[in-house]
């Protein structure tokens, strides 16, 4: 009967050590597979992006071609171009001027992706190849039709433009105009009291003896660093408070009305003409008294 119970035991032991090892085999093969998983959707991922880059130059290259042959159409049929076919012909070779070059970044991060992806697959070196001679010959075509233009008086500092650089000189020429339009509707503008002017190294005492019989004036090299800035296209009225005003600065009359409430106290200063206003001076100095 013991002998029995032992066997029945051993059974026991054998069968869960089996299974033991079955689960952990099993463990192992599906690690591996999701591990395969992974690497197959990341092969995947990656010819797709160089297919992807394949198209995508082979599209530049068709419009490249079809450009040349509009221009070639366009060139040919009149020595003397007028100033609107030039300037489409201008417009289609920076076109191509673009493609090209987007062909050869393109060309660039297609063969740093197949490093990358570590395929080797020959096809896609022979394309990457074969790629690299059409772009070539159209480099040259290109060169060909410049050098033809040029004859026709085309510039070639033009020709060898692209539309990028092109749209930087102009957000350039934007960015400048806007600063200059800024800087001549920017101002300058301060109130205060005669004492505070003065405190401020703005103003100065000229005239008169010991101070009587005085009058105000801008000092030549007034601090300026109190002085509140404005746009004169969006500011129109400045706040004020006293019973008297006098402006230190000039600004002609007409071009400004002096608000006052029931207390005869000035309590704005309204510019209804700005442009003749800020004429003599882009700076205003308020005195109040």
């Amino acid at each position: 009967m013991k002998a029995i119970y032992l066997l029945a035991i051993v059974i026991v032991f054998a069968t869960f050590g089996c299974n033991q090892k079955e689960k952990q085999e099993i463990e192992r093969l599906n690690k591996e597979n999701a591990a395969l998983r992974v690497q197959s959707q990341a092969k995947d991922s990656s010819i797709n992006d160089i297919l992807q880059s394949f198209n995508q130059i082979e599209a530049n290259l068709s419009v490249i071609k079809e450009k040349e042959s509009v221009i070639s159409v366009k060139s040919s049929s009149n020595n003397d171009l007028s100033p609107d076919v030039k300037s489409r012909i201008n417009n289609d070779i920076m076109v191509i001027n673009d493609l090209m070059t987007k062909n050869k970044r393109e060309i660039i991060r297609l063969q740093r992706l197949l490093k990358d992806s570590n395929l080797k697959i020959g096809e896609f070196e022979k394309m990457v190849a074969q790629l690299n001679a059409q772009i070539a010959e159209r480099d040259s075509q290109v060169l060909v039709l410049k050098n033809d233009l040029s004859k026709l008086n085309f510039s070639m500092t033009a020709l060898n433009a692209s539309m990028d650089s092109l749209k930087t000189e102009r957000a350039q020429l934007k960015s400048v105009i806007e600063d200059k339009t800024n800087s001549l509707n920017t101002a300058y503008y301060l109130v205060g009291t005669k004492k505070e002017l003065i405190q401020d190294n703005v103003v100065m005492k000229t005239g008169g003896i010991v101070g009587i019989s005085s009058s105000i004036k801008m000092k030549q090299d007034f601090n300026d660093s109190k002085f509140q800035r404005v746009d004169i296209r969006q500011m129109s009225e400045i706040p004020l408070n006293g019973k008297k005003i006098q402006f230190v600065t000039t600004h002609p009359a007409g071009t400004y009305q002096l608000e006052k409430n029931s207390n005869g106290i000035v309590e704005r200063l309204k510019i209804v003409n700005p442009d003749k206003f800020w004429s003599a001076s882009k700076y205003l100095v308020v005195m109040l008294n």
